[in-house]
């Protein structure tokens, strides 16, 4: 048993260390940011030869796909609250167990206080739902744990130096001054040198950062208080150190950047007014064994004359008028900081109204902080308030410009069609971001709807230069180059892309061989692909079945069009499905589909749309099918694929009649003269047909149009066509 008490003050370490180095992780990664990426793909239609092989090959459209960036706001995350909020808990119960051992109350006192104050608090509030509670905790829980931060840094900052009297200290008094004395020198100099980066006195990255000073020193203090016997200081330390994190990681993790700003801001303060005062407290209370260069680090915790705890109070009074002397920065960082944190549980609570008021009273406090500025663009965002939108987003910037927030105000002014204001926000990005191909890629775009071409080509290749392995830039390259004609893109490269996976890439890289009708790279991959409801996924599916027409992978369409998202994204999916149906053997149903598109579209694709219907007519009649039927299965096989040949059909018809399948062959036949009105060959089989379904009126006025389109014909069929509607006639009378 006294093995495993031994061995707390171990685990105890590793694990704020765990804490430490975690929190110190998401410092070095930023959190999540209030402004997201997000690619954004556009199908841009392309007029080229569908068929050219033949001399009068009718125009269509394919899709060109061109991307660019979408910036999303971002919502804050819940874990790092619960995760917080369970440090929380286990800090109070070590601050409790100090409270208990410092004033020495009985547990029974303590445990029946907070019964009766749990008791009340519930009874009041008892109609609450759990996210309510965890909001109604939330803000004491902030408040216990911002002064925590504070107290911990007041603590800990003793921390370093007195590490450093440890590692000074040698045989000799002479060196052990001297290495004491350039120690605290280069530790002073980079606090000051951290103080000014923070505060924007100059620009240096020759220091470092004040957090991670400050869980070092938080790990230091740590690991120097568990080498004490004293566990109630063990204690106030561990719950000092679990209710400092709690909150750490919340504003580490949603970025809420005005908190991190104000626990650096004091920490430094601190931890310069206790470098400064340190060597006083050494020589005060340790000039005898300092003179015998005895190793007083083992006792500084046990001052004579003036107690360390007395040093840490002045170091609190002199930082707090330091904070105050500055308009009380910090003060307002930390309370900026706080309401943030409360609009973020509003969020989740769900309650919009109180989620806006605590960002605005967020920024009462400091008005340019990034987290209140993006939380209230989200929003706007939300709510389609484009103007506020704007305006938050044009205030986050001013302190902390960064490349999203400028892209974000780009696409709102494009979208209002306010090109302009859109071209000069992103100049202002691209000088002070020149290294973004986001930004590049942007301006490229907001250029061309400009009409200006030559630009928006300059900027295509420079995204592609500043991302040379980024599809997006290959497939912007590849559309530019289609689309105006621009050959920007360098031959060798774009036989490189043929490889590619991306689907945008290959659509374009499809579109680019077929309009400048080279034969595509062997390498090109063709393979079928599990299709979702997105642009570049239709682009290819669209290109690559127009171009490869039979040798196309046969796609699901019809289950596609059934889900009304497909027809309102990708309204050409109905003659995807047409055209598909027509090379994977059903023209017949290609055609039907096709005419009744040609009766629902405007009158510009309905042209389109009856060229290529004609096209495919004249394509079905020129087959010379030259196949010997012998079952009904062939039969059946054969007309599907060739409908309008008179040797098919000759051929075939008698089969189905063989096999009961009279209707089948009568519709075949009336198929063939409905898509053919001023073909004769096919009005004797369909007038045969006719007569023996029974059709007798439908077949004298096929026989009509036949004596007028070809009086020969008919009159060598007429003694079959007497016989026939004898037969039928007869057929009637029973």
């Amino acid at each position: 048993m006294k093995q495993r008490i031994d061995q707390i003050p171990a685990i105890w370490f590793i694990f704020s260390s765990l804490l430490s180095l975690f929190c110190l992780g998401i410092y070095v990664w930023g959190g999540i940011e209030g402004l997201a990426w997000k690619e954004v793909s556009e199908l841009i239609p392309q007029s080229i030869s569908l068929f050219p092989e033949s001399n009068t090959s009718p125009q269509s459209s394919i899709f060109l796909v061109r991307q660019h960036y979408y910036v999303q706001s971002v919502a804050p995350v819940f874990w790092p609250m619960l995760l917080g909020a369970l440090l929380a808990i286990l800090g109070l119960t070590l601050l409790g167990q100090f409270v208990q051992s410092w004033a020495k109350v009985s547990w029974r006192q303590i445990v029946l206080g907070l019964l009766v104050w749990c008791g009340i608090i519930f009874w009041r509030n008892v109609q609450l739902s759990a996210m309510e509670w965890f909001s109604f905790l939330h803000s004491p829980w902030v408040i216990i744990a911002c002064i925590s931060a504070g107290w911990l840094c007041i603590l800990s900052s003793s921390a370093i130096p007195s590490i450093i009297l440890e590692i000074s200290h040698s045989p000799d008094k002479t060196s052990s001054q001297k290495k004491f004395m350039g120690f605290m020198l280069f530790y002073l100099i980079n606090l000051i040198l951290s103080m000014g980066n923070l505060w924007g006195f100059w620009t240096s990255t020759l220091y470092v950062p004040a957090f991670i000073i400050l869980e070092i020193s938080f790990a230091i203090g740590m690991f120097r208080r568990l080498r004490l016997d004293e566990k109630p200081q063990q204690r106030l330390y561990a719950a000092l150190f679990l209710l400092s994190h709690s909150i750490l990681i919340p504003f580490l993790w949603n970025n809420n950047e005005v908190g991190i700003r104000a626990l650096e801001s004091w920490g430094f303060m601190t931890h310069i007014a206790m470098t400064l005062l340190f060597p006083v407290f050494l020589w005060s209370n340790f000039k005898e064994p300092i003179q015998q260069n005895l190793a007083i680090y083992k006792v500084i915790h046990k001052a004579h004359f003036i107690p360390i705890y007395l040093i840490q109070i002045g170091v609190f009074i002199v930082c707090v008028s330091w904070v105050f002397a500055r308009q009380g920065t910090a003060w307002h960082q930390i309370v900026a900081a706080y309401y943030n944190e409360q609009g973020d549980v509003e969020h989740f609570v769900g309650d919009r109204m109180l989620e806006q008021m605590s960002y605005k009273n967020a920024m009462i406090h400091s008005k340019l902080n990034q987290k209140s500025n993006l939380s209230l663009a989200r929003m706007s965002q939300a709510a389609g308030d484009i103007e506020k939108q704007a305006y938050y987003l044009q205030t986050s910037q001013i302190k902390n410009p960064k490349e999203k927030n400028f892209v974000a105000l780009a696409n709102i002014y494009g979208n209002e069609n306010q090109w302009f204001e859109s071209l000069f926000t992103l100049k202002k990005a691209h000088q002070l971001f020149p290294e973004s191909p986001q930004i590049s890629t942007q301006l490229s775009r907001v250029y061309e709807q400009l009409k200006q071409i030559d630009s928006a080509a300059y900027y295509v290749v420079m995204a592609k230069e500043l991302a040379s392995t980024s599809p997006i830039t290959w497939a912007n390259l590849l559309y530019f180059d289609v689309r105006h004609g621009s050959q920007i893109g360098k031959k060798d490269e774009i036989a490189s892309w043929s490889t590619s996976s991306d689907h945008a890439v290959k659509s374009n890289l499809l579109a680019l061989f077929w309009q400048n009708k080279h034969e595509l790279p062997t390498q090109y991959p063709q393979e079928a692909f599990d299709v979702q409801l997105d642009v570049r996924d239709f682009a290819l599916v669209y290109n690559s079945s127009l171009y490869f027409k039979g040798q196309s992978t046969s796609y699901p369409i019809q289950e596609w069009i059934k889900d009304p998202n497909w027809l309102q994204k990708f309204p050409e999916i109905a003659f995807l499905d047409a055209w598909q149906d027509y090379y994977h053997q059903q023209p017949l149903r290609a055609l039907n589909k096709l005419d009744l598109l040609v009766q629902k579209e405007n009158e510009t694709k309905a042209q389109e749309y009856r060229l290529i219907l004609q096209h495919w007519k004249q394509e079905l009649l020129e087959v010379k099918a030259k196949v010997r039927l012998e079952n009904v299965s062939q039969a059946r096989s054969a007309i599907q694929s060739y409908p309008f040949s008179v040797g098919i059909l000759q051929q075939a018809l008698p089969l189905l009649h063989q096999a009961n399948r009279h209707q089948e062959a009568y519709q075949a036949s009336l198929a063939a003269v409905q898509w053919n009105e001023d073909l004769a060959a096919f009005y004797p089989l369909y007038i045969q047909e006719a007569y023996q379904q029974g059709e007798i009126s439908y077949a004298e006025e096929a026989m009509t149009r036949l004596k007028k389109l070809d009086p020969a014909l008919y009159q060598t069929h007429a003694t079959a066509f007497s016989m026939a509607k004898e037969k039928a006639v007869n057929r009637q009378k029973f």
